[in-house]
């Protein structure tokens, strides 16, 4: 293999005269062309160019694993909105979670939910609850 530039910057001329967007294995077979990787080159530094890949603000993921330079893309279409997936709304949480949420609330609290019907269980046997309870 031949290092002359990186491999980060092979994809880039790569993507440049393309003109297009590229999945990545096309990506990385142009660039290991590029550089003249062997095989066994190919299948050891694979991990590391989807990590600078995807670390470099040079590029954007789009859908199907294909890949672009983020300069060809508006902030709107690629930028992704985190706030709504770490809302506190109520409406937000489905049963499970809010149940879940609810009892370790109450373990670390000392307190015991009241169980619904069907989860009953044998007396004199504590359960994990109960235990984690007697800790707090």
């Amino acid at each position: 293999m031949k290092f002359t530039k990186s491999m980060i910057d092979v994809a880039e001329e790569c993507l440049k005269n393309t003109g297009t967007d590229m999945s990545f294995t096309d990506i990385y077979n142009e660039v290991a062309k590029v550089l003249e990787m062997s095989d066994e080159e190919k299948d050891a530094h694979i991990g590391r160019f989807y990590t600078d890949l995807t670390l470099d603000g040079r590029f954007v993921a789009l859908t199907d694993n294909h890949w672009d330079l983020r300069s060809r893309h508006i902030f709107e279409k690629v930028h992704i909105d985190t706030k709504a997936a770490y809302s506190d709304e109520e409406g937000d949480q489905d049963p499970t979670d809010k149940q879940d949420n609810q009892e370790y609330d109450a373990a670390m609290q000392g307190q015991l939910l009241p169980t619904s019907e069907g989860e009953e269980g044998e007396e004199g046997v504590s359960s994990p609850d109960d235990e984690m309870a007697s800790l707090v």
